[in-house]
């Protein structure tokens, strides 16, 4: 087909996917920044949460690239399964030779003294047996297989047999994925490492496991700390559900459960950390008032925690506080933040008005703030313009929208 003769409708879609590709990678880049500068600053847990944001886009970046060529993968993978039928057939019966009769007796009835199924039958070679010994059937062969795997301490053995114990496998995650310090093979440290480390691979229940395990024996209130903590990010990770569109979503029962191992990390060592998820975890669960209780701790503690200070205007935000709220993203903007704090206040903004929609329409008044402080005009002139058509919101709010707008109107900043 001459190209010239390709129906305009499909290049619309072609760019659409090619901007939706480019829209997830340059995300994805956002949040890998923004995870290196978090482990810059040793803030371990946002680290790994940013990095696994921005892992999630880059795949969600490949499927769309993969899904237009989708027709010519399936017809790819149905001739190369066919061919893999056909050369297993083939080897099978090179490495089986079979008797002509007994091929041909395969298709007939089943003798009334052959026990055998059909799998086994057919892989019989038609050899004669010898000695007296009794008969292997093909599952006590694969249990032998796997042995013997097992013994030359090959990889497939390793996925074959039983996993190693925790005690086992901390070593590996200090190497691979700890930055906590040398922990003893038998102290709890050894389960701080690898709860962290399963928890970091996506292994939930044995990162659990650890955590549990470590706290029969934690010897001190920084082990016990550091356990419950740790414990608590493995439930938040485990809830934590990143959409297509880069916001996330919540199992709330998880949250729940992070939210008491964070307050029962909070009784062996005071954290600012812990204080802030804390108040993240009330926020989610919608108990505001002690969202704002934690976070105001966690800042009363260190006050460069931005990502709380954006917490705590959601949080008075929420409570129809739009005076504070507004003020309290203010004072970000004063500190002149990295891009990816206003990245993660704007995702929780887009959160907000996704779950609440128009019971919250001054979300997309602080939206248009922290969108055009950070250079996104488009976005803030969505937001203020969503705004400025919503009912019921107050002419002040109006006028300070409108004020925003005018800020990055080209014309003026020329001037």
């Amino acid at each position: 087909m001459d190209v010239r003769e390709i129906p305009e409708s499909r290049k619309p879609a072609a760019d659409a996917e090619a901007r939706e590709r480019e829209r997830l990678r340059q995300s994805a880049r956002q949040h890998y920044l923004r995870g290196n500068r978090f482990f810059d600053l040793h803030r371990w847990d946002l680290a790994l949460a940013e990095w696994r944001r921005s892992t999630t886009l880059w795949r969600m970046a490949g499927l769309a690239r993969r899904a237009m060529a989708a027709p010519f993968v399936q017809i790819r993978a149905v001739l190369l399964l066919l061919l893999t039928v056909l050369l297993a057939y083939n080897l099978i019966f090179t490495l089986f030779p079979r008797d002509p009769f007994d091929a041909l007796a395969l298709a007939g009835a089943t003798s009334r003294e052959d026990h055998r199924n059909w799998w086994e039958r057919w892989l019989d070679t038609g050899r004669p047996q010898t000695g007296q010994g009794r008969r292997v059937d093909l599952r006590e062969w694969w249990w032998r297989f796997r042995l013997s795997l097992r013994e030359r301490g090959t990889d497939t053995a390793r996925r074959g047999g039983a996993r190693p114990s925790l005690d086992d496998r901390w070593e590996e995650m200090l190497r691979r994925y700890g930055r906590w310090g040398v922990p003893t093979a038998s102290g709890a440290d050894s389960f701080i490492i690898a709860g962290y480390g399963l928890s970091r691979v996506g292994e939930y229940e044995a990162s659990v496991a650890a955590f549990e395990k470590g706290l029969a024996r934690a010897r001190d209130d920084l082990q016990l700390a550091d356990l419950y903590q740790g414990l608590a990010n493995a439930h938040y990770y485990q809830g934590y559900r990143l959409q297509p569109d880069g916001l996330a979503r919540y199992d709330l029962a998880l949250v729940k459960k992070a939210a008491d191992a964070y307050e029962r990390s909070l009784r062996h060592q005071e954290r600012p950390l812990s204080y802030g998820n804390l108040g993240w975890m009330y926020f989610l669960l919608a108990d505001y008032r002690r969202a704002e209780v934690y976070s105001k701790r966690a800042l009363l503690l260190d006050e460069s925690l931005e990502y709380v200070r954006l917490n705590l205007a959601l949080v008075l935000l929420m409570q129809d506080r739009i005076g504070e709220s507004f003020e309290t993203y203010r004072q970000v903007v004063r500190r002149d933040p990295p891009p990816e704090v206003y990245l993660g206040g704007l995702n929780d903004l887009r959160e907000v008005i996704r779950d609440h929609g128009g019971r919250v329409p001054y979300a997309q008044l602080m939206r248009g703030l922290l969108a055009a402080k950070s250079g996104d005009h488009t976005q803030a002139r969505v937001a203020l313009t969503r705004l400025l058509a919503s009912p019921g919101v107050a002419e002040t709010w109006r006028a300070v929208a409108r004020r925003i707008l005018e800020t990055m109107d080209p014309a003026k900043l020329e001037r």
